[in-house]
């Protein structure tokens, strides 16, 4: 939502106008991941308008920050009277271009306004003005917040599901020596997953029962003593130290971190495979009947 080519019938105070003398309204914007699955939002404004100020201090008007993801229609508007701002957003909320807008706007109607460092063509000139009214703006950079937890949750990408030939019900079993994080699931269990596993609504299923117990195993594997020795070369292992080095995180860092556990890990890893697949249950069974 960026303010561009937006005529105002008052003066606002912004870079990109001249109707301010030498006030200024000025965003520094930063981010940061939060771990694997949040991203931290940080904002520090600096103003020197001192009619706008007095009207924040006054509790008539606010610093707003607009944030708005096109790709998953999020959308979010944080108010503060402080000019510093932190927010957090779940990273499952937003992908792609990721936008932010800051303001001052007003909270309550006021009459006769007038600033000091208008320009001469408003020396004279008051205005009645409304809630809702941008006073001062700021289009900040885009973001291109670009997911890939292909890594994670694709089978196709760095695991790999085959079939064992095997009579009736037996376990599964996993490879990590090969270029790929191989499952071996028994012929009846194969046949199934191949059978259903296309079918869109039962992806975060299949990731909870294979790919999460899976990626468990592995961090549990890593983290014994020689394990990032023994599978550092593999094309699985560098894939995984690839994709968190794009969220800023060193992953062995990461497995080794004592506040968490390999099962923590590897659901924010697939951004909490398991919510998914208990929301995708709701699909196969009436919600409307009450519980019994």
């Amino acid at each position: 939502m960026n303010i561009t080519n937006r005529l105002f019938a008052y003066p606002v105070l912004s870079d990109e106008k001249d109707d301010y003398k030498d006030s200024y309204f000025n965003v520094n914007y930063e981010h940061t991941m939060q771990g694997v699955n949040s991203l931290k939002l940080s904002f520090d404004i600096s103003m020197n308008c001192c009619d706008l100020e007095q009207l924040i201090m006054d509790g008539k008007a606010d610093y707003v920050i607009h944030l708005e993801c096109l790709t998953t229609a999020y959308r979010e508007v944080l108010h503060s009277v402080s000019k510093h701002i932190e927010h957090i957003i779940p990273i499952g909320r937003i992908n792609g271009t990721f936008d932010a807008v800051a303001f001052v706007i007003l909270k309550k109607n006021i009459t006769d306004f007038f600033c000091s460092d208008w320009v001469d063509d408003f020396s004279d000139t008051t205005f009645n003005l409304f809630a809702g009214s941008i006073l001062a703006y700021q289009n900040l950079r885009s973001l291109d917040i670009t997911k890939d937890y292909e890594e994670f949750t694709n089978a196709g990408s760095i695991f790999s599901i085959y079939k064992r030939i095997t009579k009736g019900d037996c376990p599964a079993e996993i490879n990590l020596d090969s270029t790929k994080i191989r499952i071996g699931l028994g012929t009846k269990d194969y046949n199934v997953y191949a059978k259903y596993s296309v079918k869109a609504e039962l992806q975060s299923l299949f990731h909870s029962m294979l790919i999460l117990p899976v990626l468990v195993y592995v961090f549990e594997e890593l983290r014994q003593e020689g394990g990032e020795e023994t599978y550092h070369n593999r094309e699985w292992f560098l894939a995984l130290e690839k994709s968190y080095a794009k969220r800023g995180i060193n992953f062995m860092d990461e497995i080794f971190n004592p506040e968490k556990t390999s099962y923590q890990l590897a659901q924010e890893a697939m951004e909490l495979p398991l919510s998914k697949a208990f929301d995708q249950i709701t699909i196969f069974f009436d919600t409307t009947e009450e519980d019994l």
